[in-house]
């Protein structure tokens, strides 16, 4: 039979994850020290929750994460227009990293967040795979490829996504396709 965890260690775990999940979105440094600080308890405490700074911005990411996917993937299974369930996915994917920078530039680089990440992309599959079988988007293009597209929308367009997002997807639709992409490495 496994223990549960007692309530006190529970209530550190939210603590420490609210302080780095305000830290982390922010966009500040979030230095270990600061935030066992801001969540009430010691730096020991934090690290016996998180022994690495890289398995702490995990967690807070997998939270982060959980909260944005599961609305926007009720959104776009009740989307019946592919392209648009398209549009909303990319869309969605661009405003949560102009609101919160700190959580691109977490991830960007560390293995357990990406992995994280990965993970919930998974679910958006489906409706890379509708908006394929409708026509409305390139044969060849891959899950991986969109947080690199959103990514390069975050990065390069700044307030003018939107106009982007359109010509982006305009240029990913089959009419357009004048080679096939290279593949993945």
């Amino acid at each position: 039979m496994t223990e549960r965890p007692r309530a006190d260690a529970q209530h550190n775990r939210r603590a420490i994850l609210a302080a780095a999940r305000e830290a982390v979105r922010d966009g500040g440094e979030a230095g270990l020290d600061r935030i066992a600080k801001s969540a009430g308890v010691s730096a020991r405490t934090l690290y016996r929750h998180f022994p690495t700074r890289d398995e702490l911005l995990a967690a807070v990411l997998e939270d982060y994460f959980a909260e944005q996917v599961e609305p926007l993937r009720r959104r776009v299974a009740a989307e019946s227009d592919p392209r648009v369930a398209l549009e909303t996915v990319l869309a969605s994917g661009v405003t949560v990293f102009l609101d919160h920078p700190g959580i691109l530039a977490a991830a960007n680089g560390n293995a357990l967040a990406a992995e994280v990440a990965g993970r919930h992309l998974e679910p958006f599959g489906e409706v890379l795979a509708r908006a394929q079988r409708s026509g409305a988007v390139r044969a060849d293009l891959v899950l991986e490829d969109l947080p690199c597209l959103i990514t390069m929308l975050v990065a390069g367009a700044g307030a003018q996504w939107r106009r982007y997002l359109a010509l982006l997807l305009d240029s990913l639709s089959p009419a357009a396709v004048s080679a096939p992409l290279p593949a993945l490495r």
